[in-house]
């Protein structure tokens, strides 16, 4: 008894988390697109009955009660679909083999119940319990298989195919969603490299300060001291010079020990000396084997030390990133003033990859980033790229006698840019899907109006009703029969009537008695004509 008794509770769980509501409450274009759903859903229910009380396939007061208990499934079935998908689709299932308006419901559910359901194994297990029960009656004979492969066929159509795309579109999104959150990750990962850069090239900053400041303190340190010993100086002055002095050097021990603080531990000695300018720089590159055309228009020789060391640090980087990706070819370096701003230019072909970023290597630009932190904080501008003609150019502007620190509005620009793009693609992806479901939908819409439009046109003009049918008298000449006719008749094949329906040497037209679609009370009437006369009347012989 114990198996028995676990399998029922572990049975009473499974279902249990089967109809649990799905988690999170509907947003208020969710409750505004349910609304919407259920107002169509409902006019066109309404609109069936309408149509069958028009048509006499109802009476007035039948419509009003079907037209009722429509809209009120309608109601249950649209505020079930959000929180119990699976339920909502049970009942207009059962719905629509009452309500034919139900139809379109039943796909728009079946679609929800794919798209919402997180698993599909509840929806997998209630299928295979349908076939079952709706196998039994087959095998006891009870339907007929044609009429039962029918029916299964028309719900695989209007319940399995569109639960089936609803699952693909939940996976489709999963993926996206996954997808747009790995970009964001890496994003994230991209700005802590861009941090780390950044406070690397403030490090080096902070070196070239400690550098420039230093020099000039132990210049003051020393002309001090040269000072302190004139013999020429009162004892009075002497002190003041010795307070100098010693002031000087603690300035350059306090600015030694803050340097050492601020630099990184990974930080590498410079290569080069600091006091090195621009055309030292050129000459050692140039003694390296590189090949280098250098063009200065104004003169340079006496910029502020961080405005020069920035001119420095970005044709440093510019020539190393000519020299590991484009060996062999010339850089072409460009150095012009007015007196108010310095633009620094390196231009390099880069063979057989045109447009291509050399800073987006195993580096992952830390260069560049370093590069524009620099010329960022001195007030300049900084832009590395393509120029669209296989080149790569390097270009910086600068105030001459520095500035206050430009804002950095890239990280901000990035933090949006990934949100930006997905908008983009949401929008696109939105406009195709619903140019997709609106051009069959309109289509459907369409042809189904004019089928309907057409056969009610035919019922109405092969409709002879039973007070003119009473009034025809056989023997009557067919021109006189013929006026008080419809102007069509109903095209029966001789298949559909029975065997010896038609007398021999007669020609027999065929009219229905009312023009209801679903009219259940509908007969069909049979009018032979022989030798120009109505020979015979009476309902049609259908098999």
């Amino acid at each position: 008894m114990e198996p028995i008794r676990t399998r029922a509770v572990r049975a009473r769980r499974a279902l249990g988390r089967a109809l649990r509501p799905l988690p999170g409450p509907p947003t208020r274009g969710a409750v505004l697109g349910d609304a919407a759903l259920g107002l169509s859903m409902a006019l066109l229910c309404v609109g069936e009955m309408v149509l069958r009380a028009l048509t006499g396939g109802l009476a007035p007061g039948e419509a009003l009660g079907w037209g009722v208990g429509s809209v009120v499934m309608v109601v249950v079935v649209v505020g079930l679909a959000r929180p119990y998908p699976l339920v909502a689709l049970v009942v207009v299932v059962i719905a629509s083999f009452q309500v034919y308006g139900a139809g379109p419901l039943l796909l728009c559910v079946a679609y929800l119940t794919g798209r919402r359901m997180p698993t599909v194994r509840p929806a997998l297990v209630l299928a295979g319990v349908a076939l079952v029960v709706g196998a039994v009656p087959l095998i006891g004979g009870a339907v007929d298989p044609g009429l039962w492969s029918m029916a299964l066929a028309g719900l695989v159509l209007t319940v399995a195919l569109p639960w089936l795309i609803g699952v693909y579109r939940r996976q489709h999104v999963e993926l996206s969603t996954a997808g747009w959150e790995h970009a964001r990750q890496l994003r994230r990962e991209h700005r802590l490299v861009a941090d780390q850069t950044r406070i690397r090239e403030r490090s080096r900053i902070a070196q070239d300060m400690h550098d420039s400041l230093g020099h000039e303190l132990s210049l003051i340190a020393l002309r001090a001291g040269a000072l302190e010993v004139d013999p020429e100086l009162g004892e009075r002055h002497r002190e003041a010079v010795a307070e100098l002095r010693a002031t000087a050097v603690t300035a350059t021990t306090h600015l030694r020990e803050i340097i050492g603080v601020l630099r990184t531990d990974a930080e590498p000695d410079p290569i080069a000396p600091n006091g090195e300018d621009v055309i030292d720089l050129v000459e050692r590159a140039r003694d390296s084997g590189m090949r280098i055309t250098l063009v200065r228009d104004g003169d340079t020789a006496h910029l502020p030390p961080m405005v020069g060391r920035a001119v420095h640090r970005v044709l440093q980087e510019s020539l190393t990133n000519a020299t590991r990706h484009a060996p062999g070819a010339e850089v072409a370096v460009s150095i012009a003033t007015d007196g108010e701003h310095l633009e620094v230019r390196a231009v390099n072909p880069v063979p057989g990859t045109e447009g291509v970023d050399p800073g987006a290597g195993i580096g992952g630009r830390r260069g560049l980033i370093g590069l524009r932190e620099r010329v960022r904080l001195v007030g300049g501008v900084f832009a590395a790229g393509p120029t669209g003609d296989g080149a790569w150019e390097v270009c910086a502007v600068l105030p001459v006698r520095g500035g206050e620190a430009l804002p950095d509005e890239e990280e901000d620009e990035e933090e949006t840019a990934i949100d930006r793009l997905q908008r983009e693609a949401r929008r696109r992806f939105r406009g195709g899907w619903s140019a997709l479901i609106a051009a069959p939908a309109v289509m459907v819409a369409v042809l189904v109006f004019f089928v309907s439009w057409t056969i009610i046109t035919e019922m109405e003009e092969s409709t002879l009703t039973p007070e003119e049918f009473d009034r025809l008298r056989p023997g009557t000449p067919q021109s006189r029969v013929e006026k008080a006719l419809p102007p069509l008749s109903v095209p029966f094949d001789a298949r559909d009537l029975a065997e010896d329906a038609v007398p021999e040497g007669a020609v027999c037209n065929y009219y229905r008695s009312g023009s209801g679609l679903f009219d259940e009370e509908t007969v069909f009437y049979q009018l032979c004509f022989t030798e120009g006369r109505l020979s015979s009347k009476g309902e049609a012989p259908i098999r």
